[in-house]
Formats: structure tokens, sequence, C-alpha cells
């Protein structure tokens, strides 16, 4: 059974929905072949779960946890409500929360001694099948709800499966690709794994570990499960600092500045294009997910809980855990995180990643014309320029809403305001 939590759609994007209910009905369609069906039902769970479950005389629950304080808190009062037995699974890690840590007992607070032991702990089997046998399927409507538009790329579980044989493929460009935003060199299976499309364990198994590009593509799944073990330990991450010391950040958080942000139109092309590739498809390559993130917290000085709001609402894989961390970790807030002075520079990093101005080009069409020298910072060309007469700057693209190192030297003084505050 599939249950429609009314918290979960209200926090999701139409786009992320209709993926989700495109992922439903594959899977009705892959139960009716075993002879089954999948019945859906409005929540909340606690109030929808007992009659149904008494009208099937069910003896046991089964369901996959949820790390993030929002679903555990609703599991748990699942658990107390329900007379009978429940089993919780961890299908979606590969390790469960307290299987990986250090000598004390605790989540390691720093990522690559939990990697090491990451690697040495023994993946746990979940590959239960025992043969089908399903209830009579109850009156009234189970039908998965409208799609208002169909996702660009084959769901379900045979759709993560193509995903997944098309990525071992290729996997052994991963180490090297993965970091240019114009070239296929992910995976694309971030989405599945958050979907439950394809279980992490199911991946881990069909990777040759023998290379050190099918290493750098495990380690991310071990990124995946620290995050989420660190979320499980300290659910108070979701909204505040992991580091108290920045407790104190004095935040500008400009609404203006932030729309802008949202738009696209902060008048640097590899942000902007960062962020009209997420608005259209719910998709933004990991690279550009750290620059977009970066320019936000270092250059516009604007809380890091509103860019993980709007990143986990609009992004098809926006997972709390993964989200969370993630953008502590631009912010320098988390733990093991990138350090307060590290500012990401967008012209250093469009040039370094997207040399050409390939990804660029595709997402801000205005500047195309423009030189592969020229593109990754166009207010700097020379107004007498030939290329200037196909862009009009300030006009047909925006000037940059801030300098870069005026923004720099005013992020590195608020932080170490921050900083002295607290001790």
């Amino acid at each position: 059974m599939f249950v429609l939590e009314p918290s979960m759609l209200e926090s999701a994007s139409q786009r992320k929905k209709d993926v989700m209910f495109s992922n439903l009905m594959a899977l009705k369609a892959e139960l009716e072949s075993l002879g089954g069906y999948l019945q859906i039902i409005e929540g909340p769970a606690r109030k929808a779960l007992p009659d149904l479950l008494n009208e099937w005389g069910a003896t046991s629950l089964h369901f996959n946890n949820d790390h993030a304080p929002v679903g555990k808190s609703r599991d748990d009062r699942i658990n107390e409500t329900l007379d009978l037995k429940v089993v919780r699974h961890w299908g979606n890690l590969v390790q469960p929360p307290g299987a990986v840590v250090s000598g004390t007992g605790a989540v390691h607070k720093v990522f690559t001694p939990y990697f090491k032991k990451w690697v040495t702990v023994e993946t746990p089997n979940s590959q239960i099948c025992p043969s089908p046998r399903f209830c009579p399927q109850p009156k009234g409507s189970s039908s998965v709800p409208q799609i208002v538009e169909l996702p660009a790329f084959p769901t379900g579980s045979a759709g993560a499966h193509e995903r997944l044989v098309t990525f071992l493929n290729r996997i052994e460009e991963y180490e090297e690709a993965r970091d240019f935003p114009s070239v296929q060199g992910t995976s694309l299976l971030s989405t599945d794994l958050h979907f439950g499309t394809i279980g992490p364990r199911e991946i881990l198994a069909l990777v040759d570990q023998e290379t050190d590009s099918s290493r750098a593509f495990i380690r991310q799944l071990a990124w995946r499960d620290w995050y989420a073990h660190l979320m499980s330990a300290s659910p108070e991450i979701v909204s505040s600092p992991a580091n108290p010391m920045y407790n104190k950040i004095e935040w500008r958080n400009n609404t203006e500045e932030f729309d802008l942000w949202i738009q696209g139109k902060t008048g640097y092309p590899i942000v902007d294009a960062g962020m009209r590739e997420l608005k259209e498809t719910g998709f933004m390559h990991n690279r550009v997910r750290m620059i977009t993130g970066s320019f936000l917290v270092k250059h516009l000085l604007i809380d890091w809980r509103w860019g993980e709001q709007y990143f986990r609402h609009t992004l098809l894989d926006g997972d709390t855990s993964q989200n969370v961390g993630n953008w502590q970790w631009v912010a320098g807030t988390g733990f093991d995180a990138a350090p307060y002075f590290r500012i990401f520079n967008p012209i250093r990093q469009s040039e370094k990643f997207d040399k050409e101005g390939f990804y660029i080009r595709k997402w801000v069409p205005e500047l195309a014309s423009l030189s592969s020298k020229q593109i990754h910072s166009p207010w700097e060309i020379n107004e007498k320029s030939p290329e200037l007469t196909s862009v009009r700057l300030g006009e047909d693209y925006p000037l940059p809403i801030i300098e870069h190192s005026f923004a720099r030297a005013r992020c590195l003084e608020t932080y170490k305001r921050a900083r002295s505050e607290a001790t």
C-alpha cells in the first residue's frame, strides 16, 4: 500500500509529485502483473491505516524507516497506534543508523574515518523474496492521483534499472567526468534512490569495486549514508547549524536578491544557468549545486535554510538529510563542512568546469554568441567589442548583482564576527 501523506504532498513541487505519481503507476502495473494490486489511501497514515489493517485481518505491518525528523515522528506514532507487529526496515540505505560508529559508539563527525569504517562493515542482505500472497482488494477507489505533466524520462523500477545499466557501461569515466555539467558524467540515480525505485544495496552489488572510478562512485553512496546517520542521531540539524559556533551569523536575507537567485538573474552566468536548469527540469548538476549554494550563502549572505527549503521543494531528488547535509557543507556550518573561508569564485568555477561555455549556452541562451573566454564574465568585455552587439548587458542579460571581491570580504568579516561572539 502507499499512503498519500498531506504534509509530503504540500512540501513538493508539482513536477516532483508528477514523478512520484508516475512511479506509483509503474509499481501498480508491476504488482498487477504478479496477481496483486497497489492500495493507495489518503493520509495521514496514523488515521487511515488502522481501519484498513483491521479489515484485512493483518498480523504484521512492514515498511521502510524514514530518518528525517517529520517522517520518523510519523512512523513512531504509527508504531504506537497499531496493535500488531510492526517490522521496520532500512532498505533505503546501505547501512542502517548505528551500524557504522566510532569507538565511543557515536556517529563519526568527520567523513573520512566514517568511510574507512563503512567499507569494512558487511552489507546487510535485504533480498527477501517470499511467495506472493495477496489479500482481497478492499472496496472503494484506489487510483493514482492525476499526473499534470508526464516526466521526460522513464520511471518506475524499469526506468531506474535502465539508468543503472547505462551508467555501469561508462562508470570508468565517472571520477573525471562527474564535475563537468555539460557532459553526462553522473549516474542520474539520485531521484530513483529518493523515491525507492532502486535500492542502494542493489546498486552496490552490481558495481565493480576494483577500480578508482568505481570506488569514487561508491564513496558517494557512503556520503549518502553518512548524512542520513547524522540526521538520525542529531535531528536538530534540519534547522540549526551542526556547528553551534555559527548560530550568530548576521544574515542579510534580502528577499529581492533571493528572488533574483531563484529566477537565474544574478548576472553570474554559471549561477544563472544552474538556477534556470533547476526551475525548468527539477534537476541540477552536483558541481553547479555547490556553486549556486555558495553564491547564495557566501556572496549574498542569505541564510542557508532559505536555499535548502527551495532546493528540497524543487529538486526531484530533494531528500531531507542529503539536502540539509550538503547545504550545511556549503555554508560551512555542518559536520566536516567546507571551511568558512572557502568561498567559491563563480567565475573561476565556470572557467574550470564549463571551459567552453556549453552548459551556460544551453541555459542562458542570450549569451550564446559570446566566445568561450567572454561568456564566464560578460561584464568584463570591452564596450567596443563587436560581440556586445548581440547582447545588451543590463537589458538582455543583467549585470552582476554584487561584485565578487566585495562579497568575499563581507562574508569573511561576517563569519569571523559570528565566531568571535561564540567564543
